[in-house]
């Protein structure tokens, strides 16, 4: 069985820079992660965990980037900056009182400098690949860049798991929800020959789906599904996806639910008493999102109609969670 996780926004594995302003919200290396997967995940779905396909799907080398080097960002000091003051005091001597409130103005400009930093050193690039994706998805006749990344991604996983006879599990981290949801709704359905693409299992951590679908920001968003017409948006078609389970945190800011705006998902609160500031990354380092995903996943594939047989160890799973 192929596990494929797809990643969230502000990855970039070769932007050292990046990497160490993420650490601060304790961003979770993909070792870790597949590590997780192997461990708790792929013994679900095969007699054979230690030789489960396990992959991740690359896309921040595709993400935003900044054509002025990030000049825009404030708390980069420019060596020509000058204040209002430095020019209202043009080439007379300033006095003693206005050399004052130039300091306190400076030592103020200092500090707020110093607290904004470190945000503007990884909310920049977070806001930017949601828009770099938004603007540049394309369409399926056309796939920008980042679709065509996943989607190439998700076919070599497909023929991975029909290769084993194996269901394919995909797991996603915040953006990598959004972007998911597109290629099982838009661009999948759309291109003929990747209707074959089936992922059986969908575990979104910490995504934004439910809050884009409010907006009505995906492809095939319809305006006719809404609270004020008491119709909730139908998944992704049954030919594409098997079980879907979103997860969410009060604490993390950035996720959000999907029940009562999405049929048939599966929405369950993980609480990971950590901060604000690192919780949107603790799913992907809690050993019982994990257990709890090999329980929800065994018993997706169990009840999933278009599974003929049981792939290998579900039914020893289920029984051992039983015992237990």
């Amino acid at each position: 069985m192929p596990i494929v996780y797809i990643h969230g926004v502000a990855v970039r594995d070769e932007d050292e820079a990046l990497a160490r302003a993420t650490r601060r919200f304790r961003e979770v290396p993909w070792p870790t992660i597949e590590a997780h997967l192997r461990e708790h995940v792929a013994p679900v779905v095969s007699d054979d965990p230690t030789g489960v396909p396990i992959m991740r799907i690359y896309w921040g080398d595709l993400g935003a980037e900044f054509a002025w080097g990030g000049r825009s960002l404030v708390s980069r000091p420019l060596d020509e900056e000058l204040t209002l003051a430095d020019e209202a005091a043009g080439t007379g001597r300033p006095g003693p009182a206005e050399v004052l409130r130039e300091r306190g103005r400076r030592t103020l400009r200092e500090t707020v400098t110093a607290i904004r930093r470190p945000v503007e050193d990884f909310l920049p690039t977070f806001i930017g690949d949601v828009m770099v994706y938004i603007a540049g998805r394309g369409t399926a006749t056309a796939p920008g860049p980042i679709p065509q990344r996943i989607l190439v991604g998700l076919e070599t996983a497909a023929f991975a798991a029909e290769s084993r006879d194996e269901p394919l599990v995909v797991v996603t981290h915040s953006m990598g929800g959004q972007i998911l949801y597109d290629a099982l709704t838009h661009f999948i359905p759309r291109t003929p020959q990747l209707r074959h693409i089936r992922v059986d299992f969908w575990c979104a951590l910490g995504s934004q789906v439910g809050f884009f679908e409010e907006l009505k920001l995906f492809l095939e968003s319809d305006p006719r599904y809404s609270a004020e017409s008491g119709r909730l948006t139908p998944p992704p078609p049954a030919e594409h996806l098997g079980g879907w389970w979103n997860v969410w945190d009060h604490a993390d800011l950035v996720s959000f639910r999907a029940e009562g705006i999405f049929e048939g998902v599966d929405d369950t609160a993980f609480f990971a008493a950590g901060t604000l500031a690192t919780d949107h990354n603790r799913y992907l380092d809690h050993a019982a999102v994990y257990r709890t995903l090999a329980t929800r996943v065994a018993a997706s594939l169990a009840a999933d109609p278009r599974r003929k047989v049981s792939p290998p160890g579900v039914e020893t799973r289920q029984a051992r969670s039983t015992q237990e």
